[in-house]
């Protein structure tokens, strides 16, 4: 038997509708409105709030493993003295996180078959 890995591309949609609900199908409700719908309105383009940008997999795995690594180290730095042994503890972690974001960073250039590359023409030929 033969088995292949493949990996499924597929366009980023832009969809209203949240668990197949659609806007129209919801009640209007009277609500107040919140900071961030007022915020939204004064905005000057509407595409900087709506705008999506896709991102390979592993730079994302690489950027929230990163954050989470500089948060733990950032939390660390802010405990009191008389908590050695938690900051000490946190910043292990964190930098062990750091480290690991370096892979998924590196991976694509330095560990060849680690994953499988997607080609352009790949992504141009399934989404249509």
């Amino acid at each position: 038997m033969r088995f292949s890995i493949g990996m499924n591309i597929s366009k980023i949609q832009h969809n209203q509708a949240f668990r197949n609900q659609h806007p129209t199908n919801q009640k209007q409700e009277n609500k107040k409105p919140e900071f961030i719908d007022k915020l939204m309105g004064v905005v000057q383009n509407q595409d900087d709030v709506n705008d999506c940008v896709a991102v390979p997999r592993g730079i994302f795995k690489a950027y929230l493993w990163i954050m989470g690594g500089f948060g733990l180290i950032g939390i660390a730095n802010a405990l009191p003295a008389k908590f050695a042994k938690t900051k000490t503890a946190l910043a292990i972690t964190g930098n062990i996180m750091n480290i690991i974001s370096a892979f998924f960073f590196a991976k694509p250039f330095a560990f060849k078959g680690v994953s499988p590359t997607v080609k352009m023409n790949e992504t141009n030929t399934r989404n249509k």
